[in-house]
């Protein structure tokens, strides 16, 4: 059995705005509008841009040395939210071939509606843009450390995740939603649990559109509890040569190489769960109180997760938005602009 957890978040998306003398046909206009968006280009276009300052290229260039003192407007470097996609590997329906994606078509997430069909299963990798982790040690009055994270993760899609059905209920048109399931990264990163840190979890997004013209989405994320917060990693020889090559230019390591592989061999590495510790160390010396008073405990944190899932998520969602309303006919594909087609944008 495996300990889980997760959050369910269910939100207005839009509504048709045609007159009611229009009849059932504004709805159903819409209906094929959202399915085409979800099942093809949602994907592509989840990743966005908040408005920015406007940067003069006439901007004097301050000096190195006074660069931050200065007030010119800066260009933002990155800048960009939401979720951004790019696939990977499949392997097709029938076939034992795994196969990579080239690099040119990473970014055009295939059709869903194609996972089941032409292809068996697809390897997706999403990179969870301006994910910030953020905490304060010694309560909301205490000095707050950000760590930008930067995270990303490794999905499979399925055919299992995928929900295509038209008039499913009475007074629904269509149910349209994408899910995968997250791969655990092969290399450990500094945080123990989060975005490709997760040992098994899912997501599924489902959007439903009614005869009304109401757009809903609905939103569902299971991952396991976790059993780490973070990876410290405690490496004293790395360190110890490491400083050594910096005074002798590198003239340590092959000097002392034999003694290096021999002490590789000792079980000198190790890795700590800072935030793990202080939680027991906390309620420890408070006989409990820190979890009871404070809220310092574990449980704490994994709701500080979930609501950092679902603000992500939100976000992610009122972008897309946006992106959904500026173009006037997802099913004239002819005319949709090249970055909707290739999911690449400036």
């Amino acid at each position: 059995m495996m300990p889980v957890m997760g959050n369910v978040q269910e939100m207005f998306y839009d509504q048709t705005r045609a007159p009611a003398s229009l009849g059932p046909e504004s709805a159903e206009w819409m209906w094929k509008q959202i399915r085409e968006f979800v099942m093809k280009y949602f994907m592509r276009v989840s990743s966005f841009r908040e408005p920015d300052t406007h940067t003069d290229t006439a901007n004097p260039v301050p000096p190195p040395a006074l660069a931050r003192l200065s007030w010119c407007p800066q260009p933002e470097k990155g800048g960009r939210r939401g979720f951004g996609f790019c696939q990977l590997f499949f392997k097709r329906a029938c076939s034992d071939i795994v196969e990579a994606f080239p690099s040119y078509d990473q970014f055009a997430i295939v059709d869903q509606r194609e996972v089941g069909k032409t292809y068996e299963w697809i390897v997706l990798r999403v990179r969870i843009l301006d994910f910030n982790v953020s905490t304060r040690l010694f309560g909301h009055n205490g000095p707050e450390l950000v760590f930008g994270a930067n995270e990303q993760s490794y999905l499979v899609t399925h055919e299992a995740f995928i929900n295509h059905n038209d008039h499913p209920l009475p007074g629904v048109l269509g149910d349209y939603g994408i899910g995968y399931a997250f791969i655990r990264n092969p290399v450990q990163g500094p945080f123990g649990y989060g975005p490709g840190e997760f040992d098994a979890a899912i997501e599924l997004i489902n959007f439903r559109v009614y005869k009304t013209g109401y757009i809903s989405v609905r939103m569902v994320f299971i991952a396991n509890r976790p059993t780490r917060i973070a990876n410290l990693t405690i490496d004293p020889l790395s360190w110890s040569f490491g400083l050594a090559d910096a005074f002798s230019f590198g003239l340590a390591s092959r000097l002392l190489s034999p003694a290096k592989n021999f002490f590789n061999q000792l079980p000198l590495r190790f890795t700590l769960d800072p935030a793990s510790a202080y939680v027991a160390g906390a309620n420890l010396i408070s006989g409990g109180a820190a979890a009871h008073t404070l809220c310092i405990s574990i449980e704490q944190l994994e709701k500080f997760f979930l609501l950092q899932h679902f603000k992500q998520h939100y976000q992610t969602m009122v972008g897309s938005l946006l992106t959904w309303r500026q173009i006037p006919d997802w099913l004239d594909e002819k005319n949709l602009p090249p970055w909707v087609i290739s999911g690449i944008s400036s």
